[in-house]
């Protein structure tokens, strides 16, 4: 049990794990397939954020934010589901520095969640 409650703490940090749980009926297998989903598409959408930008593509970046945005949404993160927010706002105004900036955060972020998602995920 302590393993369970270690493994929640961290994912708190980036989750807001009472909204979360209560959306799937408090269902941990359910929530940690949500998870194992999250995990297998976050990479693709990452690197359509990354190449759009990259490319300088302002359509296809805020394209790309976006559906980041609202897959975070889904899964109560907030504060990545803000900058995702940030990142699509920077684009659709033409601020190329600000995108890259936010861009950085978001991946140190996202790293994070990540681990913490795959903590959680092991302790189920």
């Amino acid at each position: 049990m302590k393993r369970l409650i270690s493994n929640d703490a961290l994912l708190e940090k980036f989750v807001d794990l009472p909204d979360l749980l209560a959306r799937v009926e408090n269902d941990r297998e359910l929530l940690a397939e949500l998870f194992v989903m999250f995990q297998e598409e976050l990479p693709g959408h990452q690197d359509a954020l990354h190449a759009a930008t990259d490319v300088g593509d302002l359509a296809e970046t805020a394209r790309a934010a976006h559906a980041l945005k609202g897959m975070l949404a889904n899964l109560s993160m907030r504060q990545l589901a803000f900058l995702a927010a940030t990142i699509e706002a920077a684009t659709r105004a033409g601020d190329i520095p600000a995108v890259k900036e936010t861009l950085t955060a978001f991946d140190s972020e996202i790293a994070d969640v990540s681990a913490a998602v795959d903590a959680f995920i092991a302790g189920k």
